[in-house]
């Protein structure tokens, strides 16, 4: 019976160690990438599903008051003071008029403190999720709401065509950004936005056969 390995043995046996050691780092390498990849794909699957959510709201909150075009602080595309109709409104319709006096609101003054009150696309301005896998492994995203400037367009009949520009403003206009931004390790990796626009709410009349 040997009590010891030879020359051979021991050799093939430092082989076989120093691939497994060798191997080690690139395993944990490709998993760690993994995580990465997987959290990566999380964030932006949340950061689009509240991009979606915003979409599904009113464009303030007081377009829950009235059917009717708010009135903003832009006044180069308000209402026509004879018809009350704006470009690509219809005589006879209950939308898409501006006959009642509803202003639209400031960024942030009817903001909700719970998601499930949200009624309107404001009340993400200034929110933030934390997400945490771990003490090291967690992301973040920001939501801001802003007015952008929307002075410059041009008319052809009862077609307008708006120059989107990408400025923000402090008072109100016809068009608001919702943008919510990914923060991973300290770093902005992706954002998504919308643009939502003061058309009024829109209704279908129905008549008895």
């Amino acid at each position: 019976m040997r009590n010891a390995f030879n020359l051979i043995e021991l050799i093939f046996t430092i082989v076989i160690m120093a691939g497994i050691f060798a191997v080690i780092p690139k395993i944990i390498f490709v998993t760690n990438k993994s995580d990465t990849f997987a959290i990566k794909q999380d964030a932006l699957f949340n950061a689009i599903s509240l991009t979606n959510i915003a979409s599904l709201l009113s464009w303030d909150e007081n377009s829950s008051q009235t059917l009717s075009i708010l009135t903003t602080s832009d006044n180069s595309i308000e209402c026509n003071t004879t018809t009350f109709l704006r470009v690509g409104g219809f005589l006879g319709s209950n939308s898409r008029n501006c006959k009642e006096s509803f202003y639209a609101s400031s960024i942030g003054s009817d903001g909700e403190s719970n998601y499930l009150f949200f009624n309107d696309i404001d009340d993400f301005d200034g929110e933030k999720i934390d997400v945490n896998f771990s003490s090291k492994i967690k992301y973040k995203i920001y939501t801001e709401v802003r007015y952008l400037n929307d002075a410059i367009f041009t008319t052809d009949g009862d077609m307008m065509t708006i120059v989107l520009d990408n400025s923000t403003r402090s008072n109100t206009s016809n068009i608001k950004k919702f943008k919510a931004t990914i923060s991973y390790k300290d770093k902005n990796i992706s954002s998504f936005s919308y643009y939502s626009t003061n058309i009024g709410q829109i209704t279908l009349n129905s008549e008895a056969w």
